[in-house]
């Protein structure tokens, strides 16, 4: 679907394009019947709100609370409402990223890496002639963190690991599933369960920021190391 078919279909009904696009990706019927009754639900309850990626993000937690909360279910729930903000809010360059991204039915990417943190750093420098569309996306992501407060110590930390993170998928057609893939190729290089955590937060943070969520910079959830009492990293 090119962008302007997704812009045209979007003005057509947010819910009525969403469930078309995972219709044609094997989505099974269950499944689809699923996703459509929550996002009723979601759609109803947002109806007359302001655009606001923090005003969702609060509807769709009271919406999910209404519903079944075995893991299976709340997963479904979830991925719907992360799919449908990009329709809901007719932002039609995410939309395009999502739809190349073929986000349903796929089978998982596996990004192997090999060597510890410092390794992979030091071939990232080593690296001639590299380069990655989303350095916009991090530096903006960066500037919230000195908005609010963040050292410079620790914003330098967070970019090395960010563009980190863009280098071990570069290979990889950019997409929502890789950017999932190649957090989860980097998770064991962190040693500690609290290096864990901060670095998932980390990426859920910037990933608002990589898909180009307008309103990313609205409500960061807490600074990254925040958990541990301090601004550092822990790896």
């Amino acid at each position: 679907m090119t962008v302007t078919a997704a812009e045209d279909d979007i003005q057509h009904g947010p819910l009525e394009s969403y469930l078309g696009l995972i219709k044609t990706q094997g989505v099974s019927t269950r499944e689809i019947n699923l996703r459509k009754h929550f996002l009723r639900h979601l759609t109803s309850n947002l109806q007359g709100l302001p655009v606001s990626g923090e005003l969702y993000r609060e509807v769709v937690d009271q919406i999910l609370r209404k519903f079944p909360d075995d893991a299976t279910s709340q997963d479904i729930f979830k991925t719907a409402a992360r799919e449908f903000y990009n329709f809901w809010i007719c932002d039609t360059k995410s939309l395009s990223k999502l739809t190349q991204a073929a986000l349903i039915g796929q089978e998982p990417i596996h990004i192997h890496i090999q060597g510890g943190l410092s390794d992979l750093l030091n071939e990232m420098d080593r690296a001639r002639g590299w380069v990655s569309a989303d350095w916009a996306a991090i530096e903006r992501y960066l500037q919230q963190l000195a908005a609010h407060g963040l050292s410079q110590a620790a914003i330098d930390v967070r970019e090395r690991l960010l563009k980190l993170l863009m280098f071990v998928s570069r290979d990889y057609p950019s997409s929502p599933r890789v950017y999932r893939a190649a957090v989860d190729a980097m998770l064991p290089l962190f040693t500690t369960p609290e290096g864990q955590q901060v670095f998932v937060s980390l990426a859920r943070e910037f990933y608002y920021f990589w898909l180009q969520d307008p309103a990313a910079g609205v409500k960061l959830e807490g600074l990254p190391g925040q958990p541990n009492g301090n601004n550092h990293l822990a790896f």
